[in-house]
């Protein structure tokens, strides 16, 4: 054979050659690919709590806890009456593999049915705590104003709270201590006089509008005023004081404290007394509870402070705005001599309590009543005011035109 019939047959014998190692290294890879694919997390067809749906193969139904795509949510951290602490603090969910139980470390695959159920509820801990109690208290007399005769001694028991709640389940009385009393007395004197009283001051605008209606009147109040306030806006606090008013403690910030603790109660009493005391250098006779809310272990405190007690003996709910002419006839239909009347300067909108005064101090004179201070009307000296707060400047014209609307 002549070299030119050799050339080309040993040419195509190696390009056949080269097909077929291609053809061989691309089957190779095809198969790893394949291989990869059936090995790898690859879309399966599955069941959950009645959807059809895809999931990678091997997903886990605690996975899908975690996706949030299971119809059963885990129960509820409850109370030992059953009241909830925690929502969906409870027991996770329960689930059923292909109708059987299984655990969220359980894999899924083609064809799977998963089932989950709300998890079961579980009650709170609990917790056991020694705890000082308050005395009971026993009273002598009668009438709006009170004072602590004698503190008594607390008491101690042991209780069974729960741990995230904090209520109650149990007490056991360890001791009983001794009981406070308490003594009430009447307000009236035998004169024809009237106590006006305004609490949760003092308050932008209102409470230099009640205070332009009772100056122009010539007639004295006692202003209860919260701590945090006095903070807030200590000229407002002394002018009421410049004006011959007498300031009351009303709390640091408003706290409920009749079931409130003994520290809370404290800081309070304390808190409002120090902030009155300290702004407007003068010490407050008086302590009003917020909301007319106590314990025995608010008169214990306020004792401490050397203050009195007092609540009220006629209330018109003017802070629930029933409208003017209602504040005043609820006043003037319910006050006698000694009376102590409850009206707000503060607290928020006080324009009907404004407009309503101004009736109340008409109708009461044209019944001969004076109307004084907390500490007139139980014959108590006057309390010395610094010097500075005589010398304040009056409010400003704007707050005049104000009042005067």
């Amino acid at each position: 054979m002549s070299e030119d019939t050799e050339g080309p047959k040993a040419e195509g014998e190696e390009a056949a050659a080269r097909r077929r190692a291609w053809l061989a290294v691309n089957l190779a890879a095809t198969g790893l690919l394949a291989a990869f694919v059936l090995a790898g997390p690859v879309p399966v067809r599955v069941t959950v709590d009645g959807t059809r749906t895809w999931v990678l193969r091997g997903t886990t139904a605690a996975g899908l806890l975690r996706q949030h795509r299971l119809a059963g949510t885990a129960g509820d951290l409850v109370t030992h009456d059953g009241r909830t602490v925690v929502a969906q603090g409870g027991a996770p969910p329960t689930i059923t593999l292909d109708g059987e139980s299984a655990s969220f470390g359980a894999s899924l695959d083609s064809g799977d049915t998963l089932v989950s159920r709300r998890g079961l509820d579980l009650v709170e801990p609990t917790v056991t705590r020694t705890i000082e109690t308050t005395p009971t208290a026993r009273y002598r007399g009668t009438g709006p104003v009170e004072s602590v005769e004698e503190t008594g001694t607390p008491g101690a028991a042991e209780v069974v709270v729960g741990a995230v709640s904090g209520e109650e389940r149990s007490r056991r009385v360890i001791s009983t201590g001794t009981p406070t009393t308490i003594r009430r007395e009447p307000a009236w004197r035998g004169a024809m006089e009237v106590a006006l009283t305004f609490d949760d001051g003092p308050w932008p605008t209102s409470t230099d509008a009640v205070l332009a209606e009772l100056k122009s009147a010539g007639v004295k109040a006692t202003f209860f005023m919260i701590g945090s306030a006095v903070k807030r806006r200590p000229e407002v606090a002394k002018r009421v004081l410049a004006a011959g008013m007498e300031i009351g403690n009303h709390s640091l910030s408003h706290r409920s404290l009749g079931r409130a603790s003994v520290k809370t109660i404290g800081s309070q009493v304390r808190g409002g007394s120090n902030t009155i005391r300290r702004v407007l250098g003068i010490r407050a006779r008086w302590f009003r509870p917020p909301g007319g809310s106590w314990s025995s272990a608010v008169k214990r405190e306020v004792k401490k402070r050397h203050e009195r007690f007092v609540l009220w003996t006629v209330d018109p709910r003017d802070w629930s705005r029933p409208g003017v002419r209602v504040i005043a006839q609820r006043v003037l239909d319910h006050v006698r001599p000694g009376s102590i009347v409850l009206m707000h300067d503060g607290g928020g909108d006080r324009s009907q309590t404004v407009a309503a005064l101004r009736l109340v101090i008409a109708g009461l004179k044209g019944r001969g009543y004076s109307m004084v201070t907390l500490s007139r009307l139980k014959r108590l000296p006057a309390l010395p005011v610094p010097p500075a707060v005589h010398r304040l400047a009056e409010p400003t014209a704007e707050l005049r035109r104000s009042s005067a609307r």
